[in-house]
C-alpha cells in the first residue's frame, strides 16, 4: 500500500514543483514597463491650414476621490479665416487605485457644461507586483463643439465608489483647421500610452525587469514623399516624465532632456524643430526612457514640402487636369472620329498606290 501511495504522490509533487517553476516565468513575461503599446495613426492627411495644440492652464491634480473636480481651460487661437476640420480633447490621467490595489477610474467629463464619452480609450500599466496602478490618454471628438477662436472649459469629476481614486497629469486640447491663406502642409496625429520604466538599482541592476533598450517606443513611422522638406514641426506629448535622460530619436538624430517640465513636471510638452532630420521615404521617430517612470502619450507631426516648378497645390483644384483629358478622349463618338481619320489615310495610301502603277 505504502508502494502504492508512494507512486501516486511522487507525480503530484513533480506537477506541483513544475507549477512553482512556470509561474514566475509567465509573471516576468507580462511586464507593462516595457515598450509593448506603441503609438497609433489617428489622423494623416494633406492640406492647406495648420495644427493648433495646447494644454491650457493643466496642472498635476494629486489624488481625486470620489466627488472631486479638476477643471482646466482652454483658448483656441487659430486665423479668423480657418475652418474647423477636426477637434480632438485629451484626458492624460494615472494612478488609478482603490487603496493599494490598481483600477481603472470612473471619470465624468464635461466640454462647456457638454457631458462627453472617450471615443478611444488608451491605457497601460505594469502588469504585476507592487505600484501595479494603470494610467490613460482618453480621447474625445469636440468638432461639433469648437468652430474657431474662443475660450473653453473641462470638468473632470470622479465619479466612481467610495475609496476609489486617480490624478490628472492634465487636458489637452487639439485643432486641425484649413485656410486658404495658410500654408500646403501634410500631417500625422499619432495618440496612445504607452507607460515605461527602466530605473535601475544603485548596482546597476533593473529595478522591474527592464532595461533602457527595452523601453524605446515607436511614436510614429511616417514617410514622406520625394522633394525638399521646407520646414517639420513635431510635437511630443509625455505623461510624468521628467527626467532629463530621457530622449527623443528622429532617425539617426537623438536628442536628451526633451522631458524638462514644459508646461510642467507631470505633463511635458516638446515642441521641436525637425526639418534636416527627416528623409524622403520611411522615417522612425521614437522615444526612449531611460530611469523612473514616463508615458508617451502623443507624437503630431506638420512637415511642408518645397514647391517644385509646375507644381499644382495639393488643396487647390486644378483648372486642367489629367483626369479631364481622360473625360475628352472617352467621350462618346471619340472613336468614330478617329476611325474615320484612319480610314481616309488608308483609302488615300492605296488610291496613290494604284495610281502609281
Amino acid at each position: 500500500m505504502l508502494k502504492n501511495l508512494k507512486k501516486a504522490i511522487t507525480p503530484m509533487l513533480l506537477g506541483i514543483l513544475l507549477c512553482m517553476l512556470v509561474i514566475p516565468a509567465t509573471a516576468q513575461e507580462i511586464n507593462g514597463y516595457t515598450a509593448d503599446k506603441p503609438l497609433t495613426t489617428y489622423q494623416h492627411d494633406s492640406i492647406r491650414g495648420g495644427l493648433f495644440y495646447t494644454t491650457g492652464d493643466s496642472y498635476y491634480s494629486g489624488k481625486l476621490h470620489t466627488g472631486d473636480t479638476y477643471t482646466v481651460y482652454h483658448m483656441v487661437d487659430i486665423p479668423e479665416s480657418a475652418v474647423v476640420k477636426f477637434a480632438r480633447l485629451y484626458n492624460y490621467w494615472t494612478w488609478g487605485a482603490k487603496g493599494t490595489t490598481g483600477i481603472y477610474p470612473t471619470i465624468s467629463l464635461t466640454f462647456d457644461g457638454i457631458i462627453l464619452s472617450p471615443e478611444i480609450e488608451y491605457d497601460d500599466r505594469k502588469g504585476w507586483g507592487i505600484y501595479d496602478y494603470p494610467g490613460g490618454t482618453w480621447a474625445y471628438d469636440i468638432t461639433d463643439y469648437v468652430d474657431g477662436i474662443g475660450s473653453h472649459t473641462v470638468v473632470i469629476e470622479n465619479t466612481g465608489p467610495d475609496g476609489d481614486f486617480f490624478c490628472m497629469d492634465g487636458i489637452g486640447l487639439l485643432v486641425v483647421y484649413t485656410d486658404e491663406t495658410g500654408k500646403d502642409i501634410e500631417y500625422w496625429i499619432n495618440e496612445g500610452c504607452d507607460i515605461l520604466n527602466s530605473q535601475m538599482e544603485d548596482d546597476v541592476t533593473s529595478l522591474y525587469e527592464t532595461s533602457p533598450e527595452e523601453t524605446v517606443t515607436e511614436m510614429m513611422t511616417p514617410t514622406i514623399s520625394d522633394g525638399i522638406i521646407k520646414a517639420a514641426t513635431l510635437w511630443t506629448i509625455i505623461q510624468s516624465g521628467n527626467w532629463d535622460a530621457n530622449n527623443l530619436q528622429v532617425n539617426d538624430m537623438i536628442w536628451t532632456g526633451i522631458c524638462d517640465g514644459t508646461p510642467h513636471p507631470d505633463l511635458d510638452v516638446d515642441v521641436r524643430d525637425i526639418t534636416g532630420y527627416l528623409v524622403s521615404g520611411t522615417n522612425s521617430i521614437r522615444f526612449q526612457a531611460v530611469g523612473d517612470y514616463a508615458a508617451p502619450s502623443g507624437s503630431f507631426l506638420v512637415v511642408e514640402m518645397e514647391a517644385t516648378t509646375g507644381e499644382i497645390s495639393m488643396s487647390v483644384e486644378p483648372e486642367n487636369t489629367v483626369e479631364a483629358t481622360s473625360e475628352t478622349k472617352d467621350s462618346p463618338g471619340f472613336e468614330a472620329v478617329t476611325m474615320f481619320g484612319s480610314l481616309l489615310v488608308t483609302t488615300f495610301l492605296i488610291s496613290r498606290r494604284y495610281r502609281e502603277r
